[in-house]
């Protein structure tokens, strides 16, 4: 077994597709109980899994056990996985309240079987019209619905022990989702103004749309309950881009900041040795703090 990182890193159960682990090639299968044993013996504190509520439950009562046994933490999942894309967090009609309601109930149940709490939460815009005026009053309109709906169910996700994380995501990335700038996603969490509606910074995106991560991330610190990682240009292993990772995580560690920091990309290549690239890039910039 390698010596735990200096910081608490999670490996992935899958970033585009649930069969799609970090790890595929290395661990022993694509399993998520193999890739957890995997992560637990590469000194990984966690594992993040976008697509948790669509695994059944009796596989995620499986990832809960293996998580318990190695003593991994269960990091991310994606709230509303089938509607990511769609508007319905910013919606104001009873249909969309019903839908988040229990969509959240769902998500209450799945982190109760993982030890999960960290539930993402992206939205898609409505339709643009192309004029710059009215487009803007859209957004600004849009935005207040997500802060409506996020009011609405707080205090149920933290009766549920959960927390409902906005994550601004790079357009470059992924365009047409209402939350892509660090302000807008300040803006909605601040206006909510509840301890169970916090930021996920994703240092990529973060990176990718507007620059200067380290500054945005110290500026915003205490609003933070989950950290992404990815190298940028686009989303790639940390230290093999442009980001000073050292000053970044040693940042990080002099916040005594006890939380995961969840590896959000994909190996250079589908291979076994792509894999262990990774971690050997993974292991020198946490070795460099």
């Amino acid at each position: 077994m390698s010596a735990p990182f200096r910081l608490r890193y999670t490996g992935h159960l899958g970033l585009r597709a649930p069969d799609q682990p970090l790890f595929r090639h290395s661990a022993r299968s694509a399993d998520p109980v193999d890739q957890i044993a995997f992560l637990a013996e590469q000194g990984f504190a966690g594992v993040q899994d976008n697509f948790l509520k669509l695994r059944p439950v009796a596989e995620q009562e499986r990832i809960g056990v293996a998580l318990a046994r190695y003593g991994l933490q269960m990091g991310s999942f994606n709230n509303n996985p089938l509607a990511w894309n769609r508007p319905l967090w910013s919606l104001a009609d009873p249909a969309a309240h019903a839908e988040l309601a229990r969509d959240l109930e769902e998500s209450i149940a799945a982190a109760a079987r993982t030890g999960g709490r960290y539930l993402t939460c992206v939205t898609g815009m409505g339709p643009r019209q192309g004029d710059p005026a009215e487009d803007a009053a859209r957004h600004a309109a849009e935005l207040q619905g997500m802060i409506e709906n996020l009011r609405r169910l707080a205090d149920r996700a933290a009766e549920g022990g959960g927390i409902l994380c906005v994550e601004p995501v790079a357009a470059a990335w992924i365009p047409g989702l209402l939350v892509a700038t660090l302000a807008d996603a300040l803006h909605v969490v601040h206006t909510v103004a509840h301890p169970a509606v916090k930021l996920m910074f994703d240092i990529a995106h973060v990176q990718t749309s507007e620059g200067d991560v380290l500054s945005r991330l110290r500026a915003c610190w205490s609003d933070v309950a989950l950290l992404q990682a990815a190298d940028t240009p686009g989303r790639r292993d940390l230290g093999s881009g442009e980001l000073d990772w050292p000053a970044i995580l040693r940042f990080v560690r002099e916040q005594a900041y006890a939380g995961l920091i969840e590896i959000e990309h994909l190996p250079a290549a589908d291979s076994a040795e792509a894999e262990h690239q990774l971690l050997r890039r993974l292991r020198a910039v946490d070795a460099a703090l």
